[in-house]
């Protein structure tokens, strides 16, 4: 087979989707099959990896994000051509797909990868501060038909998460695969716990450290989180460290200011930093009510840390399936602090379960494999224009 990403949600500086596609570039680097990346860049180009290839699109910046985006599809028409591939995952909304439509047509099979719920993560809660209740109702509403006319022209949609999937069966959609991402347990282990990084940050004592470490923005919850924190709040027994980059770093800093106490974390790139960080933490908070996966929390359970999810998609999912800890409510700094509190509790006492339950989820090489046989189906049925043989019966994910 020969595999082509295409995604415009891309950051090289980090975050999940960032890792997903790295990840499957290292499978694919050294397997039978040919993989290929088509991301914005500052400037167009071509570098190769073993067999994987990743082409630079022209682009333009998405204001400050460090995103960029590539709005034509002459770019994409061009990879295309050159690397000719078998089936094309779109793993971002908006420009994408409509580019892909127009490169690909009806001649080559696609998959859209809902990677991101843009009806609940920015187009609600943008109009519903914009607008109010009632337009963010509406506007909501409109978003989720975008994804039902969107995603039904592909071949097919992937999904990482159960309740993902119920979200897009319950707008129509439903030649649906169940494809969990995998997680990196050498890399993210509780032996990476480091006693000098808890040092740097003041916690002796017996003091405990809660983690924050996303991008800094209401999606990842950290206005709950500044909301939440008077409640928990005991710097003789609690040091909150907050970590990332986004555009509520200038708020950060107000509530820093307002209790220094809180430890500002310079940026920390994917990798062994955000591992030993994780592994060092007592509690980490995952706290984005609209994630389709939830890799970062999946991550921290694997080092041992006891994880807080709101009770909202993948969140609430992966707290109940670990069944450590229940998610909070979404939404309510209230409760976040109660839970908070249990994970407090809960340190130390239940690592071999955390680290057993990643185990559990599988790594990154069975989730690329499965991918694989997702691939091969959907590239047959869609050759031979056998649409319907990609839709299973009922809601076939539900336990």
């Amino acid at each position: 087979m020969r595999l082509l990403d295409f995604n415009n949600s891309y950051s090289p500086t980090g975050g999940g989707i960032r890792v997903y596609h790295h990840r499957k570039m290292e499978y694919y680097a050294s397997g039978e099959h040919e993989a290929a990346l088509a991301v914005p860049g500052a400037s167009p180009g071509r570098e190769s990896d073993g067999s994987a290839l990743i082409y630079r699109l022209t682009s333009v910046p998405l204001f400050r994000s460090g995103y960029r985006l590539t709005l034509q599809s002459g770019p994409l028409l061009d990879v295309v051509n050159d690397f000719r591939p078998d089936l094309v995952e779109i793993g971002s909304p908006y420009i994408a797909p409509r580019l892909a439509r127009s490169v690909l047509g009806e001649g080559t099979p696609s998959v859209g990868f809902f990677h991101t719920n843009y009806p609940e993560s920015y187009v609600g809660p943008a109009a519903r501060r914009l607008l109010g209740e009632g337009a963010a109702c509406r506007l909501t509403e409109l978003a989720w038909r975008h994804v039902t006319r969107t995603y039904s022209r592909m071949t097919a949609v992937f999904a990482a998460s159960r309740s993902v999937l119920s979200a897009l069966h319950r707008v129509g959609l439903r030649r649906l695969f169940l494809t969990p991402m995998g997680v990196d347990t050498d890399l993210f282990n509780p032996r990476r716990r480091s006693e000098e990084f808890r040092r740097d940050l003041g916690i002796t004592d017996g003091r405990q450290l809660v983690l924050y470490l996303a991008r800094l923005h209401w999606e990842k919850g950290l206005d709950l989180l500044m909301e939440a924190y008077p409640g928990f709040r005991d710097p003789s027994r609690v040091v909150l460290a907050v970590g990332g980059r986004g555009p509520l770093d200038s708020t950060l800093a107000g509530f820093i200011r307002r209790y220094p106490e809180v430890r500002r974390l310079p940026y920390i790139p994917h990798g062994q930093g955000v591992a030993e960080a994780m592994a060092s933490a007592d509690v980490f908070l995952s706290l984005g009510g609209t994630e389709t996966f939830g890799l970062a929390g999946l991550e921290a359970m694997a080092s041992g840390t006891v994880t807080v999810f709101p009770d909202s998609y993948s969140g609430g999912e992966m707290a109940r399936d670990s069944g450590v800890l229940p998610p909070f409510a979404p939404g309510s700094p209230d409760s976040l602090c109660e839970v908070v509190k249990q994970a407090l509790d809960l340190s130390g006492q239940v690592t071999p379960s955390l680290r057993e339950f990643a185990l559990d989820r599988g790594s990154w090489q069975r989730s690329f494999q499965w991918m694989e046989a997702c691939c091969r189906q959907v590239i047959r049925a869609g050759n031979a224009g056998d649409m319907k043989g990609l839709e299973p019966p009922g809601k076939w994910w539900e336990p």
